[in-house]
């Protein structure tokens, strides 16, 4: 690993402030040298939001994609995108889709329906007592 590029590798962006602080430390790594853009064809023809930047030291690729919208963005080595199980790209009428589940993490839905397992349970008895206060009271 490099002293100069390897502490910027991240995963994802968590806020606008977190990408911030990125971006300026990451300005500051480009005007000393330590990072250059590389411009890539296939980049330039599919109008991508990842830009491929060099590490002038260890001459090591590294891809940024920077957040949009509910899309967090990445920095992250080049092999490690292609190593990288858990990337998706569909591709439909030459627009090009990227996701990305990192740390091959899926939603917890058994906590979700046992919640709402509960709800119902509590529904159903509040709609039970209701009718049994009702018919103690007409007979």
């Amino acid at each position: 690993m490099c002293e100069h590029c390897s502490g910027f590798a991240t995963e994802r962006f968590f806020s606008h402030q977190d990408f911030a602080a990125f971006e300026k430390a990451f300005e500051k790594k480009c005007l000393d040298g330590t990072f250059i853009r590389v411009v890539n064809s296939n980049q330039i023809a599919q109008d991508t939001s990842e830009t491929t930047f060099e590490c002038t030291h260890c001459n090591t690729d590294w891809v940024l994609s920077t957040p949009e919208n509910d899309w967090q963005g990445y920095f992250l080595r080049e092999n490690q995108l292609v190593a990288y199980d858990n990337y998706e790209y569909e591709s439909t009428n030459n627009n090009t889709t990227f996701r990305a589940n990192f740390k091959g993490q899926k939603g917890n839905c058994g906590c979700c329906l046992a919640i709402f397992l509960g709800l119902l349970a509590l529904i159903i008895y509040i709609i039970y007592s209701v009718f049994d206060f009702i018919l103690d009271m007409l007979f």
